[in-house]
């Protein structure tokens, strides 16, 4: 047995991350974390682990029982057995989806958990932690808060980008999990068809061959992880904030206001794609096409408050960083501003606060004008 611990064990990982592990080859199995609620993991135990992924298409769902889930843990009450799971040599990677929030000092965080189990790991066995978070050279960045705990030097911190969306579960996709596969399950998610996986290959101990299950081992995940912050994170936010004033509540009924996209499609083609660069084995005009098509998916309730959630640490991260690469070009980020104007405006900031304190006093002066 060998076994992957998981911090995070909400909708989003359970239809990316380990429906690419179930898919791998060989005999790998992961202990899902509920860093919170209770609600997922007793869910999860009480039905032994299993759980249903609707693959919502816009015509049809398709339904597959996912069985990976071996164990789960309640890290607040169960602070020595996640302590124990990540310290056994049975636990090749511990992966996370504890969102931009969780990446952050202190002695509850995920990163105080991983550097408890791997203080307690035997001495050379080595270990991957793999973020899976929306955080730009996010290995990085868990590298230095685990790094200040703990010693990390035989602990690998690859990269990676992930991407799928996966909106929250209703009654009626309880309702229709149960209808497709009989199993009256607790805890189902939905997903869309479109998923991907990038992933730095940067990995001395052993792990689920992912690539095997549609994954991409690259050696460098920057330009796809600025692809995807960019195009498809900053187009979701641009449609929550624009979307939500307007009477909107999904990114589907977002996409089909005709101006609101048209501007959408401009910030994407005019300001943002501009600032990606070269990504390898991606044609970027294909992407931004791929992006709408997915937008478009009627079925898929992805509620622009949802995509909301967690502004201040969204909205720094998906557009401070391209204005400033555009204001160094010498070009205004007309759309960007509208963005983040937006943002400030239905939540009582200032333009500093907005832009979550950067120092960039032409983009704080543009966003202040718009307000």
């Amino acid at each position: 047995m060998k076994r992957i611990v998981h911090l995070g064990l909400g909708a989003f990982h359970r239809a990316h991350q380990a429906v690419y592990t179930e898919d791998a080859p060989g005999d790998w199995e992961i202990a899902g974390v509920a860093q919170h609620s209770r609600a997922t993991i007793d869910a999860l135990r009480a039905q032994g682990g299993r759980y249903t992924l609707l693959e919502r298409g816009p015509e049809e769902d398709r339904a597959r029982v996912v069985e990976v889930v071996r164990e789960t843990v309640h890290a607040p009450t169960e602070a020595d057995r996640l302590r124990d799971l990540i310290a056994s040599p049975d636990t090749h990677v511990v992966t996370l989806t504890v969102t931009e929030a969780g990446y952050v000092s202190g002695p509850d965080t995920p990163a105080a958990q991983i550097a408890r189990g791997v203080e307690a790991r035997p001495s050379g066995a080595p270990l991957a932690v793999v973020s899976c978070d929306n955080v730009p050279r996010n290995g990085e960045v868990l590298r230095g808060l685990v790094g200040e705990l703990c010693d990390t030097s035989g602990v690998d911190f690859p990269c990676t980008m992930v991407d799928r969306i996966v909106p929250a579960t209703t009654d009626a996709d309880r309702e229709a999990a149960e209808r497709l596969t009989g199993f009256p399950d607790r805890a189902p998610v939905v997903g869309e068809p479109f998923t991907q996986w990038v992933i730095e290959d940067a990995f001395r101990g052993e792990r689920p061959r992912w690539e095997d299950a549609g994954a991409m081992l690259v050696a460098d995940t920057g330009p796809y992880e600025t692809m995807k912050l960019r195009l498809l994170n900053g187009a979701h936010s641009a449609f929550a904030h624009l979307g939500l004033p307007a009477g909107h509540e999904t990114v589907a009924d977002a996409v089909a206001d005709a101006e609101l996209r048209g501007f959408v499609e401009r910030l994407l083609e005019d300001e943002l794609a501009p600032t990606v660069g070269d990504v390898p084995g991606i044609d970027l005009a294909d992407y931004r096409r791929t992006l709408f098509e997915r937008f478009e998916n009627p079925r898929i309730a992805h509620r622009l408050e949802q995509i909301a959630t967690g502004a201040a640490q969204k909205i720094p991260l998906r557009f401070v960083e391209p204005a400033r690469e555009l204001l160094a070009a010498g070009r205004e980020p007309t759309a960007i501003v509208t963005v983040i104007a937006a943002y400030a405006r239905a939540n009582g900031l200032t333009a500093e606060q907005a832009m979550g304190g950067a120092d960039l006093p032409a983009l704080r002066d543009l966003v202040t004008a718009a307000l």
